[in-house]
């Protein structure tokens, strides 16, 4: 059977997620294309802003959600993805010092092991793969379950890929060519979801 929502409850949804509060819009300067599976950015950058959050007509009354904001740019600097997340916290960002071989390596060494959380369990995207860290060595490796949250487990990840750990909760993500910006340079952002 399927069936549609009617305009009603595709207004009472929207409704709904604007009164969830406040979502704060990061944006990163890694490659990759966005995925339902994602649950961070592609090398996020700077801090996260707020923004003003609004119920607007598209097609039906009250069937999108608009997210509007600032960005200024603290260096020069491409971005090529952005999301909406429901913590202004930055995460914790760190590099592999060596490559992950095969889609079945548990294990992950970054650069930095002393920056990541002692306290298990936690997430993390590399790439485009989402990986649960399940503990560590005390001194340089990290054990992950691989292919969380629907994503794929990567045959190949090159060393000085960025790992990002997952700090909020995401609602929404997109990548995009790349919008260069200078350090100083200020960018108006609509987000609009509409519910259909």
């Amino acid at each position: 059977m399927s069936g549609t929502i009617t305009s009603n409850t595709r207004a009472g949804l929207v409704s709904s997620l604007v009164n969830l509060g406040a979502q704060y819009l990061a944006v990163g300067v890694g490659s990759g294309t966005a995925s339902a599976t994602d649950l961070a950015l592609f090398s996020e950058v700077q801090t996260r802003i707020s923004g003003t959050l609004t119920q607007t007509t598209t097609t039906t009354s009250g069937d999108t959600y608009q997210w509007v904001g600032t960005v200024t740019s603290t260096a020069n600097q491409t971005l090529t993805n952005l999301g909406l997340f429901s913590s202004k916290g930055s995460p914790i960002q760190d590099t592999l010092s060596q490559q992950v071989s095969s889609n079945t390596q548990s294990f992950i060494v970054p650069v930095s092991y002393y920056t990541w959380p002692s306290s298990y369990p936690f997430n993390i995207q590399v790439s485009t793969e989402v990986m649960t860290v399940v503990s560590g060595n005390g001194s340089s490796t990290l054990y992950v379950q691989r292919g969380v949250n629907g994503s794929t487990a990567l045959s190949t990840i090159p060393a000085l890929t960025t790992i990002t750990q997952v700090t909020g909760t995401l609602l929404a993500k997109t990548n995009f060519t790349g919008l260069s910006l200078n350090s100083g340079d200020q960018v108006q952002f609509f987000i609009n979801i509409q519910l259909q």
